[in-house]
């Protein structure tokens, strides 16, 4: 109890989460007799994974597809795709964040670039601001789920659970998401009688493809090879960095040398603070362990129901307001060790349970005070929360919907997995 206490009492205090669960955990476990050289020692364990190296090597991947010209050549492509329906930008958005996920692996990158490159130009079309940034933050909820996700590589490091697994079960919820939105998209449009952009050719649709190409090969690549067993997801995320390298440096000739160092400078400080979370997070792990929190939890919530539906339905209402005080790794770390061997004891697969997971926390990105998506898309539309929340309600909603679908349908997220061998487990 009195790490719990600690521990929260340094997130009230303004104590960023990787610290507060460090100086909480090594206060606790000194007070317990344990030698102060086993923190380090845990700290330093829970950070050597082989798993845990996809995570520099997709933030590199991403920001060399902000400088490299694949951001702008994925916008094309989309807006080729689908600008013509009505509320044509705001399903351009969904499309390249869809796309734009697959290859960056972060929520909130994909919220900043997709933002600063189409919420001016969805104002020029007849979007308010407070609309406009509504929908890049509601598409930065849903892309959580979309492979490679930093947050599903932590995940599965925690859980112990096929990164591989993870990824291709992400993929059904995120298009149920995805669908959702765009719907609420046309709805609002054709009532807001928002104008249409002109219907691409098949000759610019094929034109577009053929810009956007080499980019859309990245997430092929590693989706592709992890199906067939040519590597796993770690090994992917070398392939992709050199071929990321390849494309924006010798193909589209638009990161030069010059461009290099800081973009290796960025990406160390986002792996550094990572990592530093990943592994004092496992002095959490280690004090529920030793306290038998997961026992006790399980305890309480078989008094209250057995059901693993009223299981769902709590994890649900916590994993909700989580998404929407932490950010993604932080919150798998600190709660999946906790609920999943509760959910396993119940019966729910692991892979559809962690999936129900990830689109929590994706949902809670929506949610002040500290939803991710909600500040960063915010931020770059220079308007106030507070502005943004009534258009952000039906979008809001249309997840909420997507994510009770999720939750209950477990074939959702499995259905893809079964496909490449994965066997679940039923209720």
């Amino acid at each position: 109890m009195l790490f719990f206490t600690l521990f929260f009492v340094l997130i009230v205090m303004g104590l960023p989460i990787a610290f507060a669960l460090g100086v909480a955990g090594m206060v606790y476990l000194i007070m317990d007799g344990v030698p102060l050289a086993a923190v380090a020692q845990r700290i330093l364990t829970g950070s050597d994974s082989f798993t845990l190296l996809a995570i520099p090597l997709y933030v590199l991947v991403g920001e060399l597809m902000e400088t490299g010209g694949i951001s702008k050549r994925i916008l094309d492509l989309a807006s080729s795709l689908v600008g013509h329906i009505r509320g044509g930008l705001g399903h351009v958005v969904i499309v390249s964040t869809m796309i734009m996920s697959g290859i960056s692996g972060s929520s909130t990158a994909d919220t900043a670039a997709i933002g600063s490159a189409m919420i001016p130009t969805m104002k020029r079309k007849g979007y308010t601001a407070e609309r406009a940034t509504a929908i890049i933050a509601a598409s930065g909820g849903m892309d959580i789920l979309i492979p490679p996700c930093i947050t599903m590589i932590v995940l599965g490091e925690v859980a112990n659970l096929s990164v591989g697994n993870l990824f291709f079960a992400g993929i059904g919820p995120a298009v149920v998401m995805a669908s959702g939105l765009m719907l609420v998209i046309y709805l609002e449009a054709k009532r807001g009688n928002l104008p249409l952009e002109p219907k691409s050719s098949i000759r610019q649709i094929i034109a577009s493809f053929y810009r956007a190409s080499l980019a859309l090969l990245i997430p092929v690549i590693i989706l592709g090879g992890i199906k067939i067993g040519a590597f796993t997801a770690t090994e992917g995320a070398v392939i992709a960095v050199i071929y990321a390298v390849f494309i924006s440096m010798i193909i589209y000739r638009e990161t030069k040398p010059k461009d290099l160092g800081p973009i290796l400078l960025r990406t160390a400080v986002t792996t550094g603070a990572i990592m530093f979370l990943v592994g004092t997070a496992t002095l959490f792990a280690w004090v529920t362990t030793r306290e038998q929190i997961p026992q006790v939890l399980l305890r309480w919530i078989t008094s209250v129901s057995t059901s693993p539906w009223i299981f769902l339905i709590l994890v649900n209402a916590i994993l909700l307001f989580v998404g929407a005080v932490l950010e993604g790794a932080p919150a798998v770390i600190i709660f999946a060790p906790l609920l999943m061997p509760v959910a396993t004891q119940l019966g729910l697969d692991p892979i559809h349970f962690a999936t129900v997971i990830v689109a929590n926390i994706g949902v809670g990105f929506l949610l002040p005070p500290v939803g991710l998506c909600l500040l960063v898309a915010c931020s770059v539309g220079k308007v106030s929360v507070a502005l943004v929340m009534k258009p952000l309600i039906p979008y809001f909603a249309i997840l909420v919907i997507a994510l009770l679908l999720i939750t209950f349908v477990p074939w959702i997220s499995l259905a893809i997995p079964k496909l490449i061998g994965y066997r679940p487990i039923g209720f």
